[in-house]
């Protein structure tokens, strides 16, 4: 008897250890290129969206008996019984053929303002603006690239001749360290989000980062690096005063403390994951000031009525906007469904010759910050009663920055001696934003503390989120390894 369950369990044992996450590829059926933002729904309120490269992780343990079913603006809508997932590779999707004269026959085609009008009417129709419960999948990506890079200690300081060297050496290697690495972190998290009036609760289930620390490269971090390479060359025994200009920027730099500060800690606050969430459903949203909601109103933004197109078998509407009045920032595209004027989908951008917020002082204080890129992707998704939930949204942004900034070490002693820094960075940082969104049960648990532990990745691993609907990471996040 016993040799027979050890029998059956060895035999069970392949199926126990099978993943419930497939992947998958979705492509152009014509040109064989990659449909980014392609909805694949497995069951109520379940799924995931392809990335930009057109894959799509799976999690089939909600699947139901009919399968799954892929969508995406522009296409014929293909649907894949639940027997035939196994063989899941790359999956090709038709365009779908624009038949206008069969579709509106006998009905006037409204003009584009009309449309918008059409759509602030049905707000109220199509869409939630009660509170709200949800489960996500958030992922942060951070690229950092210096184009200029120069620290060096004034030869008037008053340091020998073999420190200042010595000093000038180092700081000129973390510059070609700097300037030939690739910085660029990942961030993922997911868990369960309430949509308040006014507020939102979060409650976080697990949250990871990759990260090389060797190769964090903002402004303080290296303004900080290069500082502690400055001060390992004083007297250890010493204060020193740190002014930059006119302005005390330290009154008392201990040497020993400062090089006994913690590194990089691995926990992060819930407030501000709360924030990231909230902030990105603000795009998506159709209140006051939501970018969304800006997009449709008439005094902003003018509108085109451009080529339509099929999403679902159903036709659609798509309206180019482009700025109106110079406080108008965006040019893009929505996607309005013909039948009830719900907006499906929202492309944007800045608008030629338009950015964000700017700050020049390089004359006076050294300082130029420029918000040159925004842009994003809004993707909605209709459930059984009729009405549309923020499915997907993505927002890259990027600034230009320059920093110029004169450092002078003076030790607090009797000599006042004096060792001058100069450091000037130039460059940008670029972030990119993901959100995967499903309407959910409201929380049962309390939200999460003020604090939630980070999981320090040294390299990207599938395993973790495995059975987790989540946006499947590009190649580059695949590829991640920490340098040794």
């Amino acid at each position: 008897m016993k040799s027979h369950f050890l029998l059956i369990l060895l035999l069970a044992l392949p199926c126990l250890s099978q993943s419930q996450t497939l992947n998958g590829r979705i492509v152009d059926g014509q040109t064989g290129e990659a449909v980014p933002f392609a909805t694949v729904v497995t069951g109520v309120n379940k799924g995931t969206i392809s990335n930009e490269e057109g894959y799509f992780y799976l999690d089939t343990s909600g699947l139901t008996a009919a399968g799954i079913k892929i969508s995406c603006m522009g296409y014929e809508t293909l649907e894949i019984p639940a027997d035939s997932l196994d063989s899941l590779d790359v999956l090709r999707l038709n365009p779908a053929a624009i038949r206008l004269n069969e579709v509106r026959v006998g009905e006037r085609i409204p003009e584009a303002e009309e449309i918008i009008r059409k759509v602030n009417e049905n707000i109220p129709v199509n869409y939630y603006t009660d509170e709200r419960n949800y489960t996500f999948f958030y992922r942060e990506s951070e690229y950092m690239n210096w184009d200029q890079l120069d620290m060096e200690v004034e030869k008037d300081s008053e340091l020998n001749r073999e420190e200042l060297g010595s000093a000038q050496e180092e700081l000129k290697a973390l510059s070609r360290y700097i300037s030939e690495s690739q910085a660029v972190s990942y961030l993922d998290y997911n868990g369960a989000y309430r949509q308040l009036k006014d507020s939102s609760l979060i409650w976080i289930d697990r949250a990871t980062e990759l990260i090389d620390t060797k190769k964090d490269f903002s402004m303080d971090n290296l303004q900080a690096r290069a500082q502690k390479i400055v001060l390992s060359h004083l007297d250890s025994t010493q204060t020193y005063k740190v002014k930059t200009g006119i302005i005390t920027v330290e009154d008392s730099i201990s040497i020993d403390e400062e090089f006994g500060r913690e590194g990089f800690g691995d926990s992060t606050s819930v407030n501000a994951l709360n924030g990231r969430v909230s902030n990105l459903l603000s795009v998506a949203g159709f209140e006051n000031e939501d970018r969304l909601s800006d997009f449709l109103d008439e005094g902003l933004y003018r509108y085109e009525l451009v080529k339509p197109t099929y999403f679902n078998g159903f036709y659609v509407y798509a309206v180019r906007f482009t700025p109106r009045k110079r406080k108008a920032k965006f040019a893009g595209t929505l996607y309005v469904d013909a039948s009830n004027f719900a907006v499906l989908k929202a492309d944007y951008k800045y608008a030629d010759g338009r950015n964000g917020q700017s700050v020049n002082l390089k004359l006076l204080l050294g300082i130029k910050y420029i918000e040159n890129k925004d842009q994003g992707t809004i993707v909605f998704q209709q459930d059984d009663s009729g009405k549309y939930n923020p499915h997907y949204i993505q927002k890259e942004y990027g600034n230009y920055v320059y920093l110029h900034r004169s450092l002078k070490f003076i030790e607090n002693s009797s000599s006042r001696k004096k060792v001058l820094f100069d450091f000037l960075l130039e460059g940008g940082v670029r972030q990119k934003e993901s959100l995967l969104i499903r309407p959910s049960e409201p929380m049962t648990s309390q939200a999460s503390t003020d604090k939630i532990l980070v999981q320090k990745l040294d390299a990207y691993e599938p395993t973790i989120w495995q059975d987790t609907e989540i946006i499947a990471p590009l190649e580059e996040m695949k590829n991640f390894k920490v340098s040794n």
